[in-house]
């Protein structure tokens, strides 16, 4: 048998005696031996010879058999190294503190031959049940690692990559049950979702896949904050087993900067910190349970408002930020978050808060859960553009004379609380016209319209409250105590489609039931108190060929067209 057929033995004993026999034993074994006197020779042996297996004595002069195993296990990390205790004890307590040491097994002097042959191959076999182990393990790992490649790109490609909006998500294992969605509706409203699935890793990922589709596909279409929930809890509900929920903040930013709509369902505070001061203006606590618990939730429940003002900041995070533990077992903590918010300079509060946490987790760098932290800056250029419809330009509908037709539509009493109209719409004549290079125009144009004949004709709101920040909160208030015991009053719609030469147009004509106003007298630029927005009307003018009241003020007739030759 070849003396180096089964690699190289460490023999660590201070006695030569000992070392003499082990070493005889260990030859005919089929062992090349090398030896040690103490633990410190034994520990630099190891890192020099790169033994397979150790024969450790316990009481050994300079560094014990104890702490000489503990660091030579700590140094192999995942590579089995089997360490067997040479000692003359035989008592219970002292096998035990071998074993706790990380010792693998123990010998019992003086050596046995077929003692000392069965214990060798019993840790050859652990050694290569654990070769098979970590193969597979790091086959495992590889795998995750090209599923989280993908998992990263179907669910946060699609995310908005703007300067003003910063994001970071630290998973705690390969994947994250933490997430962070972005997208823009048609009406360039900024829909931003942070959300918290329970637990971590692949089971909670797996739950991402969906509500990014469901956030993705309803958002592009235009339709409300309150039913992308609704979409995203129904399908939560149906797949999630009992137990697993989905801790979830959406905030929309209205395309104007003039509010924001937060709906916090089991998360952290979302928090905006006022641009100018950089002092904390508002912070919104959750007011629903999570996604996934209850088929019943009513987002509406969940909406709260608060004005914005440029250059502020709003902050989400997930509860794994707060709950970031450092070396004496101590949590970062809420005060300390808004202690760093507050303290830091205006434009360095992402990085501030990063910078805090990490001075106090110290070198505690994996923590038992993901940790998510997103900034949104509120400036015009964290909004698209509007893009403003040319009647001149060549159009890139060639699609020639595809008849006219016409629709109408009746929204009466409760169903306006109900359904928002635009979105169905909008995907109707996407579909009849093949106009989706014009839906944004379209839906910005319907949205407004709606909203003016809704707020201001059927609810009889006054747009002029929301001057500032009491009066905006006494209008948005009002307007969901209006609208939520709305039994009467109605919006109509009718939308006329009519082909002349080489060009297509939309008559959009809606009324409603309200008062109207005096619009032979009203001027769009001085705003004031009219039944509707001046910022509005004058988008609806910029996007629209025309635009008119009719009747009392309560009819207004917009003229949308295209080329298509």
């Amino acid at each position: 048998m070849s003396n180096s057929g089964l690699g190289k033995a460490l023999i660590v004993d201070d006695e030569k005696t000992n070392r003499l026999v082990l070493k005889s034993l260990l030859v005919k074994q089929g062992y090349q031996t090398i030896e040690a006197t103490n633990g410190r020779e034994a520990i630099d042996l190891f890192h020099q010879e790169n033994p397979s297996i150790i024969f450790m004595d316990v009481m050994m002069p300079v560094l014990d058999g104890y702490e000489a195993t503990r660091q030579i296990k700590a140094a192999s990390a995942n590579h089995f190294v089997p360490i067997i205790f040479l000692t003359a004890m035989s008592d219970e307590e002292a096998l035990a503190q071998c074993i706790e040491a990380g010792g693998d097994d123990f010998l019992v002097k003086p050596y046995d031959k077929l003692i000392l042959q069965s214990k060798i191959r019993s840790m050859q076999r652990i050694a290569v049940l654990n070769r098979e182990v970590q193969g597979m393990y790091s086959m495992i790992h590889r795998e995750q690692e090209i599923a989280e490649s993908v998992f990263i790109n179907a669910i946060q490609s699609s995310n908005i990559e703007n300067p003003h909006i910063r994001q970071v998500v630290r998973p705690a294992g390969i994947f994250s049950g933490d997430m962070v969605l972005s997208a823009y509706s048609p009406s360039r409203d900024l829909f931003f979702l942070t959300g918290d699935f329970t637990g971590h890793g692949l089971l909670a990922a797996l739950g991402a896949m969906p509500v990014s589709e469901v956030f993705r596909a309803m958002t592009t279409k235009g339709f409300s904050p309150e039913e992308i929930l609704t979409g995203i809890n129904k399908k939560l509900k149906s797949m999630l087993p009992v137990g697993m929920f989905f801790g979830a903040q959406l905030v929309v930013v209205n395309h104007d900067l003039e509010h924001v709509r937060v709906f916090n369902a089991g998360m952290p505070d979302v928090i905006i910190v006022d641009g100018e001061s950089g002092q904390i203006r508002h912070r919104l606590a959750s007011t629903g349970l999570p996604l996934g618990v209850d088929a019943g939730i009513d987002p509406k429940e969940m909406l709260q408002y608060a004005p914005i003002s440029p250059n502020d900041k709003i902050l989400m995070h997930s509860d794994g930020l707060t709950e970031a533990r450092n070396s004496r077992d101590e949590e970062f903590g809420g005060a300390r978050l808004l202690e760093s918010i507050t303290n830091a300079p205006g434009d360095r509060i992402f990085d501030q808060v990063f910078e805090d946490l990490d001075r106090f987790c110290g070198h505690i760098t994996t923590q038992a859960d993901d940790v998510t932290l997103v900034e949104i800056t509120c400036v015009h250029d964290v909004l698209p553009e509007i893009e403003v419809h040319d009647y001149i330009k060549p159009s890139t509908h060639l699609i020639g004379d595809r008849g006219e037709w016409k629709l109408s539509m009746r929204f009466h009493g409760s169903r306006l609380r109900e359904t928002n109209p635009v979105p169905i719409l909008v995907s109707y004549l996407m579909e009849m016209e093949e106009l989706e290079a014009e839906r944004q125009s379209l839906f910005t144009v319907m949205t407004e319209l709606y909203v003016n004949a809704l707020d201001h004709g059927v609810l009889g709101l006054d747009s002029s409250l929301k001057t500032d920040p009491d009066g905006f909160e006494t209008y948005f208030q009002t307007r969901e105590s209006r609208l939520s015991s709305l039994d009467s009053g109605y919006v109509i719609f009718n939308l006329s489609v009519e082909q002349e030469s080489t060009r297509r147009s939309i008559l959009l004509r809606i009324e409603d039931s309200g008062k109207g106003f005096d619009y032979g007298n009203h001027s769009p630029e001085n705003g004031g108190d009219t039944a509707l927005s001046g910022r509005g009307i004058m988008l609806i003018q910029d996007l629209c060929e025309s635009l008119e009241y009719h009747g009392k003020g309560n009819i207004a007739i917009a003229r949308f067209s295209w080329n298509t030759s």
